[in-house]
């Protein structure tokens, strides 16, 4: 049942999600960055990781750029039959994984695990729960990493309830173009 009700609101908000245009993806994006580089933890962060954008999700692209320029050091993902995250080096170097996302070609190891990982998502949940693309790549991460979590995403993606399962991991704040959500 659970997963029949995830499926329905993934196909939904994707659907939402992929009709933005251009512009107003990046007018949001630019929103949800102005609001997260203000975050206590994030600007206190001296490691963040960070996933790097495929389609129309929240756009990292400039968020990377000005964390590097903070002099943060700055993760991305790579996933093989888990999610490791290495050391972002350039745009460059990145190429798309099996599943279409851009990817580091080489990973090369970071000097410390994240302070912060800024988290993609489907959709939200006022429960801090994230619904993502149904392989449980962060959720199993997540589960074994103390980093902070921050959950980005536009603010039409957050639902007053979201259908959980046991091993869903919850977030710490979600900052959308419109607000930050907090328990």
């Amino acid at each position: 049942m659970v997963r029949h009700l995830k499926e329905a609101l993934r196909r939904k908000m994707l659907s939402t999600r992929d009709a933005l245009p251009k512009g107003t993806v990046e007018s949001m994006s630019a929103a949800i960055m102005e609001r997260l580089f203000l975050r206590p933890r994030f600007a206190e962060a001296k490691t963040v990781a960070f996933y790097v954008p495929k389609g129309n999700e929240a756009d990292t692209t400039r968020m990377i750029r000005h964390a590097l320029a903070a002099g943060k050091e700055v993760l991305v993902p790579t996933t093989n039959h888990d999610i490791h995250f290495c050391r972002f080096t350039s745009f460059e170097e990145l190429e798309p994984d099996r599943f279409g996302i851009p990817a580091p070609k080489m990973c090369s190891q970071a000097s410390r695990e994240p302070d912060v990982v800024v988290v993609p998502g489907v959709s939200f949940g006022l429960c801090m729960h994230r619904l993502g693309y149904g392989k449980g790549y962060y959720d199993r991460y997540l589960a074994q990493s103390p980093a902070y979590r921050i959950g980005i995403c536009f603010d039409f993606q957050v639902v007053e309830r979201l259908p959980v399962h046991d091993d869903d991991e919850r977030m710490d704040e979600i900052v959308t173009d419109k607000r930050v959500i907090q328990l």
